[in-house]
């Protein structure tokens, strides 16, 4: 009996060609092995009869295991083929064929954006919503359908789609409708799309809920939080299979596509609500950062004295553990959170730091405490880089330790245009004539470098510098007594060392956020 075996070939090209020419040896082998087993089957089922000379045709062979000898060279055959093969020089890719398929690809990358957007705009009102009616998704409504569909049965399309709770998971055909997206008709059953086109997979809103409020304790990633949910979920209502295959389903990708959506919608929520109130800066300020500096002064301000009175305590450092690969991410349009200042208002700053070196001339001299700080002796390049566009953050919190404003640094190292800028932006958002005292570990130099340079115009009168308490005693002694926040009045107990505490917090999200998405990166961060 012959069989016919159809292998899937795969590898490298030089494994495929070696597939390729053994595949009637593999095959003859394969004949002979389920000859044997069929034999030794018929022989535990005969016993008896397994000596008897009529039945040795059984135990014959398909195929002739003779094996060949030297003195019958004749008898191989003319037309086997040499299990050597020449392999071709493989030619160099085409430039056109590489700029089509980028182009191609780039097409499909703002096609996704595009659906994206158009998806979240519906999305978002019926969101909002539904929030209100189930209240967040822990009501007794919280379970009950919303879908308001008034299509004819016979217009209904059918799909698969998997459903994943925080209790079970199930494949279920639900009908879907021209009327109403799919994405919105989910959410209008608790569910969250895991991708804005025709959805396979969809989870509970109390399961995002649940995933929000967990990682914003303990920054768990996607790929062991849904790791873990299978194990949860599995001995409870079964696995979901992937297609075709007795494979497990991997609900990372769509899982992680529906995280996004569920925070862009929070941000959308967050939005509206700014607009609707129409705050000013410092107001918006005083919801989402520290409402003690940046809300309305205490009835008693009167009383407290004259050094200390509405004065705004600042904290600048920066931090270079927080970069980020440039390859773990494509060219996709940026979008900034809330509490990162622009890329162009960094840019801004330069232009401007070099217009006021044109007109004033500074004299290039030495600061000792700059060359004693690594961060702003900078003598690093592109090749300490290597391989990375953001290279770190550069923060500004409060006295309170609340962020304020965050930089990202790009390409770079810690720079002077950096806490220039997130300066003129604290600036511009609060009231005119209120005194700023800013903690940085190089108070002194940028004091110095802002003096001579003539930067931020009248309101350079209102700003005065300090060093953090850590990086004090690295100073001089005269410098301490005109810089150290303990040896000067006006600073209370505030230490400056806010933005270390934050660092600390945050350090467990330098390794995973380095090979993230840079759009990613950001509203992990914060």
């Amino acid at each position: 009996m012959r069989y016919t075996v159809q292998v899937a070939f795969s590898g490298s090209r030089s494994h495929r060609v070696r597939q390729e020419a053994n595949t009637v040896s593999n095959a003859a082998m394969l004949a002979r092995h389920r000859a044997r087993q069929r034999a030794n089957r018929q022989e535990n089922q005969h016993p008896a009869a397994s000596n008897a000379p009529d039945h040795d045709e059984v135990l014959q062979p398909a195929y002739d295991h003779e094996l060949p000898s030297e003195d019958t060279p004749d008898d191989q055959p003319e037309d086997e083929e040499d299990n050597w093969v020449t392999l071709d020089e493989e030619p160099p890719p085409n430039p056109i064929d590489e700029a089509i398929a980028s182009r191609m690809e780039a097409h499909r990358r703002e096609a996704r954006l595009f659906n994206s957007s158009v998806v979240m705009r519906l999305l978002h009102p019926i969101y909002i919503a539904l929030k209100h009616k189930t209240q967040n998704w822990a009501g007794p409504e919280a379970a009950n359908s919303f879908v308001n569909c008034r299509c004819l049965p016979h217009t209904l399309t059918k799909r698969f789609v998997d459903l994943v709770d925080i209790i079970g998971q199930q494949r279920v055909k639900l009908p879907f409708c021209r009327c109403t997206p799919d994405a919105v008709r989910l959410l209008q059953q608790g569910y969250l799309a895991g991708s804005p086109m025709q959805p396979q997979t969809a989870f509970s809103m109390r399961l995002m809920i649940f995933h929000n409020d967990l990682w914003n304790h303990c920054h768990i990633g996607s790929m062991p939080f849904t790791l873990a949910l299978q194990d949860w979920l599995e001995p409870r209502s079964g696995r979901l299979f992937a297609k075709n295959s007795k494979n497990p389903r991997e609900l990372r990708k769509p899982f992680s596509s529906a995280v996004d959506m569920f925070r862009e919608l929070n941000d959308m929520s967050h939005s509206l609500v700014m607009s609707s109130l129409q705050l000013s800066e410092q107001q918006r300020l005083a919801c989402v950062s520290c409402p003690a500096c940046f809300g309305p002064q205490p009835p008693n301000a009167n009383q407290y004295p004259t050094a200390t009175r509405d004065s705004l305590i600042l904290c600048l450092d920066g931090n270079f553990q927080h970069r980020h690969h440039a390859k773990a991410s494509r060219d996709e349009a940026i979008r900034s959170h809330r509490f990162f200042i622009q890329p162009n208002e960094v840019e801004n700053m330069k232009a401007e730091i070099r217009i006021k070196e044109m007109e004033n001339k500074p004299p290039a001299q030495a600061d000792r405490c700059a060359d004693a700080h690594k961060a702003a002796d900078d003598k690093r390049n592109e090749s300490t880089w290597k391989g990375c566009d953001d290279t770190g953050l550069m923060g500004c919190c409060c006295r309170h330790d609340s962020v304020v404003y965050v930089a990202n640094i790009y390409k770079s190292g810690e720079q002077r245009s950096l806490p220039c800028a997130l300066i003129k932006k604290v600036l511009t958002a609060i009231e005119p004539n209120r005194q700023v005292g800013i903690l940085y570990d190089i108070g002194c130099s940028l004091n110095k470098f802002i003096a001579i340079r003539d930067l931020f115009g009248p309101d350079r009168s209102q700003i005065k510098f300090a060093t953090s308490i850590f990086h004090a005693y690295v100073h001089n002694w005269l410098c301490q007594l005109e810089y150290n926040p303990r040896y000067n009045v006006g600073w209370g107990l505030s230490d400056g060392e806010g933005l270390e505490r934050m660092w600390s917090y945050l350090s467990p999200l330098v390794s995973p956020l380095r090979y993230a998405t840079r759009n990613h990166c950001q509203p992990l961060c914060y």
